[in-house]
């Protein structure tokens, strides 16, 4: 698999190339029908013509160059399927928390921004839309992050179930007909083999696996007082917040109110989180987080 894995990223280089030397066409292209627009003068049919075409140029360059780029993207989510077949062939392996706190911030960096075509809508996962009922096994693969609900062991004496939080997990496997997931605990203590469980769909929650761009797509991102759940800075915990500001550029985080009775008015401080670990909550969270996961604030520190 290793040599596999070379062959892909050999693959990923050309195509990096050829997005390159692409970029530079449609610079080029770009730069000479400014040239003509600018100098056009009056409209002689001859400029016309001349004008249509380097636009025509212009266009096509753009079109060969997003080709590409999706090419590359595609070629990069082969490349993590197949890092995943390789961390499960060597069997578990977990890490410190902070090298897991880096690998999680990055993460959040290097999802991809949904490019799609003309008046084409976003996917399901891009930014704020949800997979949804139906869900279909090209949305989800072994090693995709997703929140889970599970048991909460640190939460024992509950009275009649145990009580339960969202937690930061990867996929093992779906079954598409039980509707079930087998997922991991991506926060495994050390010297320990980590936690897996077998969830219900109504229990697991995909993560987005596109950033959306609210300049094109505005009604793929979660709006002012919208009750979401999302990932507290340094845990693999998920709780509930309320949106105060969302994303209105490209690169742009959410700035969101956390749940905290310690507080008056039951809110932190806002605290910017990226789009990658901001879902909706769904309406029966109420059952596992207002007493159930004050136990266990501390781990918010």
């Amino acid at each position: 698999m290793e040599l596999e894995l070379m062959e892909k990223v050999n693959e990923l280089s050309e195509i990096c190339k050829e997005v390159a030397e692409g970029r530079c066409s449609s610079q080029v292209s770009s730069l000479e029908w400014g040239q003509v627009k600018v100098h056009k003068g009056k409209h002689s049919v001859e400029q016309k013509r001349l004008w249509n075409k380097k636009l025509q140029e212009v266009f096509h360059d753009l079109g060969s160059l997003q080709k590409a780029l999706l090419r590359a993207q595609d070629k990069i989510f082969d490349l993590r399927a197949l890092e995943h077949k390789i961390k499960i062939a060597k069997g578990p392996r977990n890490m410190r928390r902070g090298v897991l706190m880096s690998l999680l911030q990055e993460s959040a960096k290097s999802i991809p921004m949904w490019a799609g075509g003309v008046d084409e809508p976003p996917p399901p996962l891009c930014g704020a839309i949800g997979a949804g009922n139906n869900l279909d096994t090209n949305l989800v693969a072994p090693g995709d992050y997703v929140a889970a609900l599970v048991p909460d062991l640190e939460c024992p004496d509950a009275e009649f179930a145990p009580n339960e939080s969202w937690i930061l997990a990867e996929v093992i496997s779906f079954n598409r007909e039980k509707r079930q997931f087998q997922v991991e605990d991506v926060d495994a203590e050390e010297g320990k083999v980590p936690k897996r469980y077998t969830l219900d769909r109504s229990k697991v929650i995909l993560l987005p696996k596109w950033k959306a761009n609210p300049v094109l797509n505005p009604d793929a991102v979660y709006h002012k007082g919208t009750l979401v759940l999302a990932l507290y800075p340094q845990t693999t915990c998920f709780y509930r917040a309320v949106v105060d500001t969302y994303p209105t550029h490209a690169q742009d985080e959410y700035s969101l109110y956390f749940e905290d009775p310690s507080y008056p008015d039951g809110y932190a401080p806002s605290i910017r989180i990226p789009q990658r670990y901001v879902i909706l909550c769904p309406e029966t969270d109420h059952k596992s987080t207002r007493q159930g996961r004050n136990r266990l604030s501390g781990r918010k520190s």
